[in-house]
């Protein structure tokens, strides 16, 4: 068996199988990398504004404790190009010079930020600690427009109060408004600097996250706990994105830390007594209280070290449950009820007849009443005994109908999950 082509078939299309998804490992990683981390660069100088050459610089995730090393070159510049949202501790060491250290340096996705270390003269035993600032931290190497919300900025303004989706903090960024047309939609559509709601590119952790038919994102993300970072690119973004010409809404998705961690959260809004009616609501005289309302959003998250410093997990998950009526309000008139008994009580043993008792509008909605914003009655119906006879006299039964009006439940109940594994190599 060990030597039957069946066997040797089996063997190569494991192989196969295997480097490919190696090769799509391989290469895909560069290209998800590209809208799911940031650029931090700067230049080591002296104390006098000299270039200090042959630097050790050290980047440190303060969530995983991973850590990016380089040399400065000759002209004293250093670079990390693919870090992880989030703040990092960089330090700087070089022979006769302290050790500089900046803590709480912030890396934002797609984004070239901009920190200069400078050293001072003495033992490098000895540490110069700063905390990076607005006034430390420039972005001065790309021309991009955008706006960035951080983990904080996202938990708390108001984005997902109701279950709606986190892009509603588009519209906290310059050019952006909202746009209109059938356009999938993650709380709002957007509408940037004039062009179509949907001309928009939308990523999730570095993967396509546009719907092919109609635009907008196709996963929607709804649970603000769950983000490390949104970032909306609205003008001269780099030729990595293409593809539409408006604007670029990146959403990454928290990851696990050295410590275990987690969160949950609970939003509740419901139709009370105190409510106040809407103007259609007041205009109806038969109304006293709003429609029935309650709505429940409640999470959390939960995420840590499987391994620590090496393999992390993240897990989050989100529940909607919603429980409203509306008032439904008929646009052709229905026979009332009493119409429906002098009908059976006319017609006894007709199907015909029964059919319409049976199916009327005002017999399959109990709380249906005639609606109170017009005539109680649009006339009568006439049906005659006989259907050989005009419809006329003592042939004729007459039954009054009217435009019926009904609370229509519309129950509403949405998940959202999602489980993230990270690794360092």
């Amino acid at each position: 068996m060990k030597n039957s082509p069946i066997a040797k078939s089996l063997a190569l299309m494991a192989a196969f199988s295997l480097s490919l998804m190696m090769i799509v490992f391989i290469f895909s990683e560069p290209v998800m990398a590209q809208a799911t981390t940031g650029t931090l660069s700067g230049t080591v100088t002296d104390a006098g504004g000299g270039v200090v050459s042959g630097a050790t610089v050290t980047a440190r995730s303060d969530a995983t404790g991973r850590e990016e090393t380089t040399t400065t070159t000759g002209d004293g510049l250093y670079s990390f190009t693919a870090l992880l949202p989030g703040t990092y501790t960089v330090t700087a060491t070089a022979t006769n010079f302290k050790k500089a250290v900046a803590n709480a340096v912030n890396v934002k996705i797609g984004v070239v930020t901009s920190l200069d270390v400078k050293l001072e003269a003495g033992n490098i035993s000895e540490t110069v600690t700063v905390t990076a600032g607005a006034e430390e931290i420039v972005q001065r190497e790309q021309s991009q427009q955008s706006t960035s919300f951080e983990t904080r900025k996202v938990e708390d303004l108001p984005s997902n109060s109701a279950g709606g989706g986190i892009d509603t903090l588009a519209l906290l960024a310059p050019g952006v408004v909202p746009g209109f047309g059938n356009v999938n939609s993650n709380g709002t559509t957007l509408s940037v600097n004039g062009n179509r709601a949907r001309s928009n590119n939308f990523t999730l952790d570095g993967t396509d996250n546009n719907d092919l038919t109609i635009g907008g994102p196709n996963f929607f993300v709804d649970n603000q706990d769950a983000v490390q970072e949104f970032q909306v690119i609205t003008n001269n973004f780099s030729a990595q994105y293409g593809r539409n010409q408006g604007a670029i809404v990146n959403i990454v998705t928290k990851g696990g830390t050295n410590e275990f961690h987690g969160t949950g959260f609970e939003f509740h809004r419901n139709s009370s007594a105190l409510d106040g009616m809407t103007n259609a609501e007041r205009a109806d005289p038969g109304r006293n209280r709003r429609d029935k309302f309650i709505s429940n959003v409640f999470g959390g998250t939960f995420g840590g070290p499987i391994i620590k410093q090496k393999i992390f997990f993240f897990l989050d998950g989100q529940l909607i449950r919603q429980r409203q009526t509306f008032l439904f309000q008929a646009g052709n008139p229905a026979i009332l009820r009493s119409g429906l008994t002098t009908l059976a009580t006319n017609f006894p043993g007709n199907p015909a007849i029964a059919a319409i008792v049976n199916q009327s509008v005002f017999a399959l909605q109990p709380s249906a009443r005639v609606q109170q914003n017009g005539a109680a009655t649009t006339g009568n119906l006439c049906f005659p005994k006989d259907p050989t006879l005009a419809c006329s006299g003592a042939n004729a039964v007459l039954v009054p109908t009217g435009f019926p009006e009904y609370l229509l439940p519309l129950p509403f109940d949405q998940k959202e999950y999602g489980l993230r594994g990270d690794f360092n190599l």
